[in-house]
């Protein structure tokens, strides 16, 4: 076994595989944006992971100021035969062979009382009614979830205490980002714009409210959009509409 990452700790470069390409270098993943969020689950079989993953590509336009890649204990060849490079809008790292998960001393707990939450409670009795058995006294995967600058430094670390101890969806981890001041700076710039639009703002007429958010790079005017119009999010794949046995052949496992 590894030793556990702190903060301030540089995870070292590595190649991946997914299920549509392999032998890709991490440090590319890290290149193309930051900070990058990363979560390690168990396999993408377990009905936890299978929520989560679900829920992040349906929020994944929530995530405005950082990238996310989820890692899973999988075989990339077994989960090649049902995800494209389009079916989620984040990257799928496999790591079956728990490389990873050793050296960076991820746990795993076989008490279902030190591991199951009450949400991953009604998550997994869900599973057992579409069919879902687990084997008993098997290891459960425990969470890490980590914030990488584009040096592989550790700008974030949690550890989680059960399996479902990671964020909600990726409002969350916005809202996460936000709170832990890695989001970007507005530029000088834009700042002046900004202010600039403000102040004329204040010349509207009353029934027109001002909406501005300080401090931050707004994607849009928000004037742009009619008040009764919804926000549009990113058209991820409704992995929700395949349940969560008829995705794969076999679901609930990877060999």
């Amino acid at each position: 076994m590894g030793e556990r990452i702190s903060v301030g700790d540089k995870l070292p470069f590595f190649l991946y595989d997914t299920p549509y390409s392999a032998q890709n270098r991490f440090r590319d993943l890290l290149a193309a944006k930051t900070p990058l969020v990363l979560i390690f689950m168990a396999n993408f079989g377990h009905p936890i992971t299978r929520t989560f993953a679900s829920r992040y590509a349906q929020t994944f336009g929530a995530l405005q100021d950082g990238a996310l890649a989820l890692v899973v204990r999988s075989r990339a060849d077994k989960l090649s035969h049902s995800i494209g490079p389009d079916t989620l809008p984040y990257p799928l790292l496999c790591d079956a062979d728990g490389v990873l998960y050793d050296h960076l001393d991820i746990p795993q707990n076989s008490s279902a009382l030190m591991t199951y939450s009450l949400e991953g409670w009604r998550i997994l009795r869900e599973a057992k009614k579409q069919g879902y058995r687990a084997a008993r006294g098997t290891p459960q995967q425990l969470p890490l979830t980590l914030i990488l600058d584009r040096d592989g430094t550790v700008l974030f670390c949690h550890y989680g205490a059960s399996l479902t101890d990671v964020p909600e969806d990726c409002a969350s981890i916005q809202s996460l980002l936000e709170e832990l001041d890695l989001t970007p700076d507005v530029p000088d710039s834009f700042q002046g714009l900004y202010d600039a639009r403000n102040s004329a703002e204040e010349e509207l007429p009353p029934e027109r409210p001002r909406r501005t958010r300080r401090g931050r790079r707004p994607s849009a005017p928000e004037d742009d959009f009619a008040p009764a119009e919804p926000i549009r999010e990113y058209n991820a794949p409704d992995l929700a509409a395949t349940s969560v046995v008829s995705l794969f052949d076999d679901p609930y496992a990877d060999d």
